[in-house]
């Protein structure tokens, strides 16, 4: 399967020669790069630091640890920053020269530099979640392409397109920006939306690491406030080379109804280590796939701000292959959410896409002869229904009824004679208009969805009530 039709759109130089004198203070904005070398994957990512006396406020790269204020130790031009991380700190230290701040950075048994220059902190800082006075929730993202807003209760979403530090418009609709229907203005602590104020949410995120056989994959954790042990949520990608911050916009929203999440790059992508086994669902790299989330939710399982009995893993699209292997086989997963996940097998799957043309255009054909070619066919490659027999855990499927790369009419018909057995608790649904990212479009194609501003009615909603009548959102578990 290929990517999602509609893309849920993120040098260093070590210090200097010791005993030279820096040619500025280090007080101010500084923005850059920084690469893990040894340990971890190699790719670089954004990063910036603003220096206020003693104290420092690091952003890191969209899918990261967004905002963190921590204490700044300066000694004759040189600085120590140290960020909670799991199961170890991560601390950058370096040393001014000019209008360059540069070092090396460590967590535990991983290395790497960073260089940074005189620039204004990064626009990631301004990636959260919001609350409205009314107690709205508003996400703020970003994957590819410019940042993205969502209000959950509206269902709407609208990319914002940058005007100033810190100021943007707010494009008409996901991938449209004329006209614009407002602007947004991002301070420390909160935002100007559209007219309306909304306060950022006071969570705590780390950059984690998870152990997956021999690799280090390369993680943010994401704790909302409240006390006690909270219910959690892993995610598992789809199709690609996918980073951490595709899971934002669903990870934000179970922030907002109170769940831990730890969002990862997939294996081989970004700072995660390992091997990437392709874009191909091969029944290796699927295996591969499924074994990472299951040290995923054994990870957070061992966190002492989650209660280990309410541990979900979500995901979307080809992550319909790889959850309910992980769950069949993990005992620490204990519920799971399918975004437009397939449930019927990988050439199934890949032949109602191409006879779509992946929604880059209108198919010549009905959905019914369509779907008949795909039955006639029959299953071929990785198939997901074994696994998901074998689960006794709650899960749910959402599909959208335009999806143009996944069949969801026939991914229902084959789960539904295994949700009507006794003892399950699965449930599925089908969003009308639904494309392959579930937003509301007339046909399901990717040029309707870029003029689109809103997600499928109700979309939100039926996570939150599937969610708290099994007790998975809040602190605490009904009694």
């Amino acid at each position: 399967m290929t990517k999602t039709a509609v893309a849920i759109i993120a040098g260093a130089l070590c210090a200097g020669a010791a005993g030279a004198q820096p040619a500025a203070g280090p007080s101010g904005s500084w923005a850059g790069t920084a690469q893990f070398t040894r340990g971890a994957g190699l790719e670089p990512f954004a990063t910036s630091v603003e220096l206020r006396g003693r104290r420092a406020v690091i952003a890191l790269a969209p899918g990261h640890a967004a905002r963190t204020e921590v204490a700044a130790r300066i000694t004759r031009g040189r600085i120590r920053l140290t960020i909670p991380g799991r199961p170890w700190p991560l601390t950058l230290e370096g040393r001014v020269r000019g209008r360059v701040l540069a070092g090396t950075l460590r967590q535990g048994p991983l290395r790497g530099r960073f260089r940074l220059q005189r620039r204004a902190p990064l626009q990631a800082a301004a990636i959260g979640l919001y609350r409205f006075a009314d107690g709205r929730p508003l996400g703020v993202w970003q994957a590819i392409g410019p940042p993205l807003s969502t209000l959950y209760d509206e269902g709407e979403i609208h990319a914002l397109y940058r005007t100033g530090r810190g100021r943007y418009a707010v494009g008409a609709a996901l991938a449209t920006r004329n006209p614009t229907v407002g602007t947004a203005t991002f301070a420390a602590n909160g935002v100007a939306f559209r007219g309306a104020r909304a306060a950022r949410v006071a969570a705590r995120q780390q950059e984690v690491w998870v152990r997956s056989g021999r690799a280090y994959l390369g993680c943010t954790l994401t704790i909302p406030p409240g006390a006690g042990r909270r219910p959690a949520l892993t995610f598992a990608h789809g199709a690609g080379e996918a980073p951490r911050s595709f899971n934002l916009l669903y990870g934000l929203y179970a922030n907002h109804l109170g769940l831990v999440t730890l969002s990862c790059d997939k294996r081989g992508v970004g700072q995660s280590g390992g091997s990437y086994p392709g874009e191909f669902p091969s029944t290796a790299a699927v295996d591969q796939y499924a074994r990472d989330v299951q040290a995923q939710a054994r990870f957070l399982a061992g966190q002492p701000e989650v209660d280990p009995a309410r541990v979900g893993i979500s995901g979307a699209s080809q992550a319909g292959w790889v959850m309910p292997l992980a769950a069949s086989r993990e005992p620490a997963i204990r519920f799971m959410g399918g975004i437009v996940s397939p449930t019927l097998t990988q050439g199934e799957t890949d032949l109602w896409a191409n006879l779509n043309g992946q929604g880059q255009s209108m198919p010549t054909r009905t959905d019914e002869d369509m779907e008949a070619e795909v039955r006639r066919s029959g299953p071929s490659g990785v198939d997901p229904m074994p696994a998901i027999r074998a689960l006794r855990i709650p899960a749910i499927w959402l599909f959208g009824g335009k999806d143009r790369t996944v069949p969801s009419r026939l991914c229902v018909e084959r789960l539904e004679p295994v949700a009507r057995e006794a003892g399950r608790d699965f449930t599925y649904r089908v969003f009308p208009g639904g494309t392959h990212g579930l937003i509301l479009t007339a046909n399901g194609l990717v040029d309707e969805a870029a003029r689109s501003d809103r997600f499928v009615d109700g979309l939100f909603p039926a996570m939150r009530d599937w969610l708290t009548a099994r007790g998975l959102t809040g602190a605490q578990p009904p009694s």
